[in-house]
C-alpha cells in the first residue's frame, strides 16, 4: 500500500513539475500510437458484455491533453516516420481504434473532430459486415453471467469449477485462447456450443454494438482513415498460412470493395495467446500491400522501425497515468 501509494505521488509530483516534460524534448524524437476500443455513451450497459470500454469523459479528456500539449498525427505519419525516418513534430501522437465499434463513430468522432484529431479504426469485418457482437465479447458475457457451476474445456479436456473466480476467469482464458486458434465457422461453431455449455443466450447484434457500413464511410469522409483487422479476429500467428492470408488479405479485399479505395493499414488481432506476429504474417501483410501494422505491445516508435510492426501504448482512464504512459513513452519506456 506504501509503495504504491508513493509511486502515485511520485508520478503526480513529477507531472506538476514538468520535468518530464522538459525531458521528452531532449531525446531523440519518438512517436506514441493510442491503442483503444470501444468508447460508449453508457459504460454501465456495454461494459460487461464488451470488456474493452473507456468512458466518454476519459477520453475526451485525452483528446483534450493530446490537442493541448502534444501533435496529433496520423498513422501515415508515423508509418513514413518509422520507414524512412521522415521528420515528424515533437511529440507525435496518433490515436487508434480496434474492431469497429458503432460508439467509434456515435461518440468518438464528435469529439475528436472538436479538437481536429484524425484517427484510424480498424475494421473487424465479420462483426461489421454483419452486426455481430465480437466473439470474444460473447464469451466473455456467457463466463461473467452464466449460472452454471461448471463447464468443461472441449479442447483440453479440463473441468472448470465456475463457482470459483479464480478458475472461472481460468475457463474464460481457455476459451479465449481456444477461440483464438481458430477462424471462420470453425470459430463461430465453437462459441456457440460454449454458450449452450453455460446455458447463455448469445448477446446479438440488435444492440447495435457494431459500426455499419455507411457509418465507416461517414469516419472516413470526417478525414479519418479506415484500416483493416482480419475477417474474424484470431490470432493470425496462431493458425495456419492460408488462414492467415485469408484473414488479413480478405479483409483488406472486403473493406476497399466497401470503401471504394485502396486500404493499406492493419491492426494485428491480440484476443489471447502470444505472439500475435510472426515473420510469416510480416510476409503476408507486405506482399498484401499495407504500409503499417500496429501491435499490441507497448512502447514508442522509432525511426527506422519496421512499420509493419509499430507498438502502441495503452489508454488508462486516469488522466494523470494516461500524461504519464505518453511521457515515459517519448523517453523510450514501455508504458
Amino acid at each position: 500500500m506504501v509503495n504504491s501509494t508513493a509511486k502515485r505521488w511520485l508520478k503526480k509530483a513529477l507531472l506538476r513539475s514538468s520535468a518530464l516534460d522538459f525531458a521528452t524534448r531532449l531525446v531523440p524524437r519518438k512517436a506514441a500510437i493510442l491503442m483503444y476500443h470501444s468508447i460508449p455513451e453508457d459504460l454501465h450497459r456495454t461494459d460487461p458484455i464488451l470488456g474493452v470500454c473507456r468512458d466518454r469523459a476519459s477520453f475526451e479528456a485525452h483528446m483534450e491533453t493530446v490537442a493541448r500539449h502534444f501533435s496529433p498525427v496520423t498513422i501515415q505519419d508515423v508509418a513514413d516516420f518509422a520507414a524512412s525516418g521522415r521528420p515528424l513534430p515533437p511529440r507525435a501522437v496518433a490515436v487508434t481504434f480496434d474492431d469497429g465499434f458503432a460508439d467509434n463513430y456515435e461518440v468518438a468522432m464528435p469529439i475528436l473532430n472538436r479538437y481536429g484529431i484524425p484517427a484510424t479504426i480498424y475494421l473487424f469485418v465479420d462483426a461489421v459486415a454483419n452486426g455481430k457482437v465480437p466473439w470474444y465479447c460473447r464469451l466473455r458475457f456467457a463466463f461473467n453471467t452464466t449460472t452454471r457451476s461448471e463447464w468443461t474445456d472441449p479442447l483440453r479436456d479440463r473441468l472448470y469449477q465456475l463457482a470459483n473466480p479464480k478458475e472461472r476467469t481460468a475457463a474464460l482464458n481457455s476459451a479465449w485462447e481456444n477461440g483464438a486458434r481458430l477462424t471462420g465457422q470453425v470459430q463461430q461453431e465453437f462459441v456457440e456450443r460454449v454458450e449452450q455449455a453455460l446455458a447463455v443466450e448469445p448477446v446479438t447484434g440488435q444492440h447495435g454494438f457494431m459500426l455499419t457500413w455507411d457509418q465507416a464511410r461517414a469516419l472516413r469522409k470526417a478525414g479519418h482513415i479506415i484500416g483493416a483487422h482480419t475477417l474474424t479476429h484470431p490470432n493470425v500467428a496462431q493458425v495456419s498460412r492460408s488462414e492467415a492470408e485469408s484473414e488479413i488479405v480478405g479483409s483488406k479485399q472486403r473493406i476497399e470493395q466497401e470503401m471504394g479505395e485502396p486500404i493499406e493499414h492493419f491492426s494485428y488481432p491480440h484476443p489471447a495467446l502470444n505472439p500475435q506476429w510472426s515473420q510469416q504474417t510480416l510476409q503476408i501483410t507486405r506482399a498484401a500491400g499495407f504500409k503499417s501494422a500496429v501491435l499490441t505491445t507497448a512502447g514508442p516508435v522509432r525511426a527506422k522501425d519496421n512499420p509493419l510492426a509499430l507498438r502502441r501504448i495503452s489508454t488508462p482512464a486516469d488522466l494523470n497515468q494516461f500524461v504519464f504512459n505518453l511521457q515515459s513513452t517519448f523517453l523510450g519506456r514501455s508504458a
